[in-house]
């Protein structure tokens, strides 16, 4: 987390956590909260890495503000370079913050996807873990507005998170985990704005969620 204005160091924390995961074989998850320039030097620190590393394709930037406060001709390239690196993104779309180029993110084949975080505790009392709460304030945040957009967020709180729960089919296709939600609205856009109850959830085929009640 942030290791620039954290541990002070960016250089050294990176480098040692690039050697864990090069030598165990695993991914990396890396929150960023730094804005600006900083933000953007360390994600320059963190492309470089993850290319010398062959590590594409496994490495998360969380939050990673700094995206959405640099100038244009910047993001653009950052974007080139997390694409060819292979660095997927995750926010949970707070309030105040920069919006994402979100849609140049997505044109470019930068995996992004929605998060929970800071579920009513001392960093973020405003959450409660529904991720219709959460792609309906990226909606906001980002000033969406038409039926498609709407449909869009969803589909980042949904679809979209295949790569962050390392599945290849996440969504109401063949093969696919039986993972369903069921709720009472007129269309995608309806239930975002509203965000009901949830009538049943199915987990991995397993009822857990009926009328609105833990059944587990």
């Amino acid at each position: 987390m942030d290791p620039a204005s954290i541990d002070r160091d960016p250089v050294a924390q990176l480098d040692g956590l690039f050697e864990i995961a090069e030598r165990r074989g695993v991914g990396i998850d890396i929150h960023l909260h730094d804005g600006g320039e900083l933000g953007a030097f360390q994600y320059e620190l963190i492309i470089d890495r993850t290319l010398r590393a062959g590590l594409q394709g496994k490495v998360t930037i969380s939050h990673g503000f700094a995206l959405g406060e640099l100038p244009p001709q910047r993001q653009a390239e950052l974007l080139a370079q997390f694409a060819e690196a292979g660095i997927s993104w995750a926010t949970v779309a707070p309030v105040r913050s920069a919006p994402l180029p979100w849609r140049a993110m997505r044109d470019g084949g930068i995996p992004i996807g929605l998060g929970t975080d800071g579920i009513r505790d001392l960093w973020s009392p405003y959450g409660d873990g529904d991720m219709l709460r959460i792609a309906l304030g990226f909606a906001r945040l980002h000033g969406l507005r038409t039926d498609d957009d709407l449909a869009d967020a969803v589909k980042l709180a949904t679809t979209d998170g295949a790569r962050f729960v390392h599945r290849t089919g996440h969504d109401l296709v063949p093969g696919a985990r039986a993972d369903i939600v069921l709720l009472d609205a007129e269309n995608v856009p309806d239930a975002l704005m509203r965000a009901p109850r949830r009538q049943a959830v199915i987990a991995g085929g397993r009822l857990v969620v009926r009328d609105g009640e833990l059944l587990v």
